[in-house]
């Protein structure tokens, strides 16, 4: 097919932000969650799924444009920010294979056969991580963490370095919505990252402080996460549950700050977003109090993104229009 090439008249803007500029931020904002992740769990625990996520997104993304004999795109970053996210998404200690799957069907089913970046209909992090989800559910939902972090369990009969606990949300979805707060200082321990999870989304503050950075760089909005906080939130209390449990306990805090705000799955018009947002959050926090999963932050989003070209559609942006 022959390539087309637009040319549009002067003047034209031109700006230093690039996409690789752009994806480095958001690498360095998920830095903090990460390496407490590594801390938290243990190098062997999280390391090695984070690290492998990401060489898997890049080597199956280079793989893609060799065979399809594209442009080589791995040097925009975009595929390490995707890695770091399906690998953040993670349960410590899973099998090798798992962030290599994952990652081969994040870049090659959620983002290359859509023809690359900017063209993605869904989060391809979110892609890898719902497939692996519903094809090794009990792998995903076991959560390694050392003895002192586990949730219901005080003391063991002899020393072990890891061993498998429920989240706060597992613990919900199991025994009911009272049970989690036998756990002392619950709120506190979501908030800064002391009960088992995924790698990367344990503690709030650290994804909150990285949010901070990229609002700071000007690379994302505000508007996304908010709406998208308010959507859950007024799901938790229609619920009679505590909004800031759901607000830090499992992904929601990553899912509202880091994958609802991709420009490429996300609406272009404000009034599209503040749907897509509040879509995003009231269907996560549904998923969680009705649905079979503890967690709805991935089914959330991705269900949004499905519905992010009718809402363009709808509510077109409105150019060369003066309000009076």
């Amino acid at each position: 097919m022959e390539e087309r090439l637009v040319v549009s008249s002067p003047p034209h803007m031109k700006s230093a932000v690039t996409v690789p500029w752009i994806m480095q931020q958001v690498v360095f904002a998920l830095l903090p969650a990460a390496i407490w992740g590594v801390v938290f769990f243990g190098v062997r625990w999280a390391l090695l799924p984070l690290v492998l996520s990401v060489l898997a997104c890049v080597g199956f993304e280079a793989l893609d444009c060799i065979l399809f004999r594209r442009p080589l795109t791995i040097g925009d970053w975009s595929a390490v920010v995707t890695g770091m996210l399906l690998g953040l998404s993670l349960p410590p200690g899973c099998p090798f294979w798992i962030p290599i799957v994952g990652g081969g069907v994040a870049i090659l089913l959620g983002k290359q056969m859509f023809g690359g970046i900017g063209q993605n209909v869904f989060n391809p992090a979110l892609v890898g991580r719902a497939v692996l989800l519903v094809s090794w559910p009990k792998i995903m939902a076991t959560w390694y963490v050392r003895p002192p972090f586990a949730l219901g369990v005080t003391s063991y009969a002899t020393p072990v370095d890891v061993v498998t606990s429920a989240t706060p949300l597992g613990i919900v979805k199991a025994y009911g919505y009272t049970s989690v707060w036998e756990t002392p200082n619950l709120l506190f321990r979501l908030f800064v990252g002391l009960v088992p999870g995924c790698i990367g989304e344990i503690s709030a503050l650290l994804l909150l402080l990285g949010f901070a950075y990229l609002l700071f760089r000007g690379i994302v909005q505000w508007d996304i996460p908010l709406f998208y906080a308010l959507g859950l939130v007024a799901v938790a209390v229609v619920a009679r549950q505590n909004p800031l449990f759901h607000l830090f306990a499992g992904g929601a805090i990553m899912g509202a700050c880091f994958m609802a705000t991709d420009y490429t799955t996300s609406p272009m018009t404000p009034k599209g977003r503040l749907i897509f947002a509040f879509g995003a959050g009231a269907l996560t926090g549904i998923i969680r109090w009705l649905g079979g999963y503890p967690e709805g932050v991935t089914f959330g989003i991705l269900t949004m993104n499905a519905l992010v070209p009718l809402l363009d559609r709808i509510l077109p942006q409105r150019f060369g229009v003066k309000k009076v």
